[in-house]
């Protein structure tokens, strides 16, 4: 996590419940905390991010704190913002020429919410924008759209000569209405459709989708942060997005947060724990001992020892999915989060969530184990 110095636009994804919200909402207020504005934004149409802060978060950028904003993004609304500054006067998402071919441009609504990210950042109001996106499918839709519309409209596809056929058919329909209205009276005459040039607003699409791919990919201004949990599937399905997003993608992932790792309870004692807990009168001899020293019941000492020795045994489990972790993607920087007594929610909660996160001694870089 100490790689977003200079950044301007960091991207947080990962997979469903392991703390995407709560990352990118302790990254920005790190980045408000060093001094530079900043904004959140959240793609998510869950209302997580109101959770996270603890304060209401609308589709305006809401003020939360010195040098930190946050927003959420209606990638619907964007595009439908976008065509009525294009064409004000025109209901042209309702035009069956547009539903077609937005048909075949499945990302144009992600698309459009990124280019509104675009256009946040070249105001220059902010130093940095960080984005919570949508779990693992919907991010990928999300982060491909500026490449999968960009070759949607190439040259080569049947999509672009379908908008250009449609305008030819435009100015060929406008000139036989003509003709027929000349042997009509005024009151029973044609009127004739909006001229809308798709050719021209399509080409403004594919214009934004090469810009803002090349701002995605582009490593001295964005970063792609991902976030895990130190379970089995979380790290299979994190090694898989990280493989589409740099290699698919060419995005440049500059860190992965492990969330909710087990705390080490004992901290250096798990010898002496284990040769009292796994050895049976030892035990008994230790929760007799102590239930006398405390004046305590023994049932209470050896509930304590248990539960000891159940996170002693979650935190091995967790060690060793972070080994996999590192085995399938070494030499990527690791941030590794303890597991909270509580939810992080509130911004007391999420400033400890921001100093664990940052803390140097949580921070490593991932390293495979040797066969």
């Amino acid at each position: 996590m100490q790689d977003l110095a200079g950044k301007r636009l960091i991207i947080v994804a990962g997979k469903g419940g392991v703390g995407k919200t709560t990352c990118s909402s302790g990254i920005a207020l790190h980045l408000a905390k060093q001094g530079r504005k900043t904004l959140l934004v959240t793609v998510d149409p869950a209302k997580r991010l109101e959770d996270s802060l603890g304060v209401p978060v609308g589709f305006k950028e809401t003020p939360v704190q010195p040098n930190l904003a946050a927003m959420m993004l209606d990638p619907e609304k964007v595009i439908r913002e976008h065509l009525s500054r294009e064409l004000p006067n025109v209901k042209i998402a309702e035009h069956p020429m547009f539903r077609y071919v937005t048909n075949y441009l499945p990302g144009l609504n992600e698309l459009m919410a990124i280019g509104k990210l675009n256009d946040l950042r070249r105001e220059g109001k902010f130093d940095a924008i960080v984005v919570d996106t949508a779990p693992t499918g919907h991010a990928l839709s999300f982060l491909s759209a500026p490449k999968a519309i960009q070759e949607l409209m190439s040259e080569k596809s049947l999509l672009k000569w379908a908008i250009r056929g449609y305008g030819v058919w435009q100015k060929v329909q406008a000139t036989a209405r003509g003709a027929t209205n000349l042997f009509k009276k005024k009151a029973d005459q044609e009127e004739a459709p909006p001229d809308i040039d798709f050719e021209r607003i399509f080409g403004d699409i594919e214009e934004e989708a090469q810009k803002i791919r090349a701002f995605l990919t582009d490593p001295e201004h964005s970063a792609l942060v991902l976030v895990t949990l130190p379970e089995k599937l979380p790290v299979e399905e994190t090694a898989d997005l990280h493989e589409v997003v740099t290699k698919d993608l060419g995005m440049t992932v500059v860190g992965i947060v492990v969330n909710k790792m087990q705390p080490d309870a004992l901290a250096g004692l798990q010898p002496k724990f284990d040769a009292v807990a796994g050895d049976k009168a030892a035990r008994k001899a230790f929760v007799a001992g102590a239930a006398k020293a405390t004046g305590q019941s023994d049932a209470l000492v050896e509930a304590m020892v248990a539960a000891t020795e159940f996170s002693e045994v979650r935190r091995a489990m967790n060690l060793g999915h972070l080994a996999e972790l590192e085995h399938k993607l070494p030499g990527i920087p690791l941030a590794i989060v303890p597991l909270f007594k509580q939810d992080v929610q509130g911004l007391k909660r999420l400033a400890e969530f921001r100093a664990a996160l940052f803390d140097p001694g949580n921070q490593r870089l991932s390293v495979a184990a040797k066969p």
